[in-house]
């Protein structure tokens, strides 16, 4: 672990958990399938690097887990019409927008996931 990294709190592992959920629900918008192990590698990494976070390969792979079964809850987004700025804003956005409609749900069941996860 690079000492520069710090390990995860609980607020890292949310806004990880809704990078990983608008992620899917991006790549779903535009492809029309779920994405691979190798998208949540690479998204994990992204986020992780730019905000100096260490999580183990574990703890990453629970979280992209539940992050699929998330954006398969949410999955209903895709077809509605004000999706379309959202995602593009999610896709091509270094990091998320919190202030965001769509942002600001997925980031709510993130919590409410991890919550239930730790209790």
């Amino acid at each position: 672990m690079d000492e520069a990294n710090q390990s995860m709190d609980r607020q890292d592992c949310a806004q990880l958990l809704c990078w990983l959920t608008c992620g899917c629900l991006g790549a779903y918008y535009l492809d029309g399938t779920w994405p691979g192990p190798a998208f949540h590698v690479r998204a994990a990494r992204k986020w992780l690097d730019r905000h100096r976070r260490y999580a183990d390969w574990l703890t990453t792979a629970k979280l992209a887990a539940t992050a699929v079964q998330l954006a398969q809850l949410h999955r209903e987004v895709v077809d509605c019409e004000w999706v379309r700025d959202a995602v593009e804003e999610i896709v091509n956005g270094d990091d998320l927008n919190y202030d965001s409609a769509l942002v600001r749900r997925i980031y709510d069941d993130c919590q409410r996931a991890l919550a239930h996860r730790l209790d």
